[in-house]
């Protein structure tokens, strides 16, 4: 059965456009105008991809995301926007997002974006399986199958990435270089740096440790990384 996709769209042309060329390529989609109605769907259904405009009518892409991420904070999130601002873009990948398109859409672009995260998602529940990640580290624990991390009884809301990562560095008994984090975490996504490793490592700090303890995560200088007891 085809990956499911949840198209939130209010320009209704582009979204029957965009609607019809991804079943052609065996996705199921459901197609919604208003982010209310949206986040009711995303709530009740898991979709392998929410695919939506920056500027809904009803609330705005960062709106849709803070709600969605209290129940679901790891769902898969593209965002479509037709203004090319780069910082922008930064900061919506930073906060929720795992890839930013801008419009006018060129079609095979997005297909092959599509694919390539769903692929890149494949690998890391496949490769997480095999090494038998630990569910609880510490005093963290992670539920593989909704794709949520707790501290302690606190849920940490990581994106998607950010827990692709974590779940790596947790079913690994060795340091990992950066190129390792990068094949395995990014593994289908061409034109990424390794430098994006230690972006995201600093984004799970943030969210992970708590100030006067020590790091979940250890730094192996000029080597990687590696989780710390």
């Amino acid at each position: 059965m085809g990956k499911r996709i949840l198209l939130l769209e209010k320009e209704r042309n582009l979204a029957h456009f965009l609607s019809l060329e991804l079943q052609k390529e065996q996705y199921r989609v459901d197609q919604v105008e208003e982010g209310q109605k949206a986040l009711s769907m995303a709530l009740q259904t898991d979709y392998d991809l929410i695919l939506l405009n920056a500027r809904l009518g009803d609330m705005t892409a960062q709106d849709f995301a803070d709600k969605l991420s209290r129940t679901k904070p790891a769902s898969v999130i593209m965002v479509l926007d037709h203004r090319e601002d780069l910082q922008d873009q930064i900061e919506t990948i930073q906060r929720f997002a795992v890839s930013y398109i801008y419009k006018p859409v060129i079609i095979e672009n997005l297909v092959a974006r599509i694919s390539a995260i769903f692929r890149g998602r494949d690998f890391i529940d496949q490769h997480c399986s095999q090494m038998k990640v630990p569910t609880s580290y510490r005093n963290l624990r992670m539920d593989v199958e909704h794709h949520t991390v707790y501290r302690g009884e606190e849920m940490i809301a990581l994106t998607r990435r950010e827990y692709d990562l974590l779940a790596t560095l947790m079913g690994s008994k060795k340091v990992l270089t950066r190129e390792q984090l990068l094949e395995s975490v990014w593994k289908y996504e061409s034109a990424t740096e390794t430098n994006i490793v230690d972006v995201y490592i600093r984004y799970l700090r943030s969210k992970l440790d708590v100030k006067g303890q020590k790091s979940y995560i250890k730094t192996v200088r000029g080597i990687g990384y590696t989780m710390q007891e």
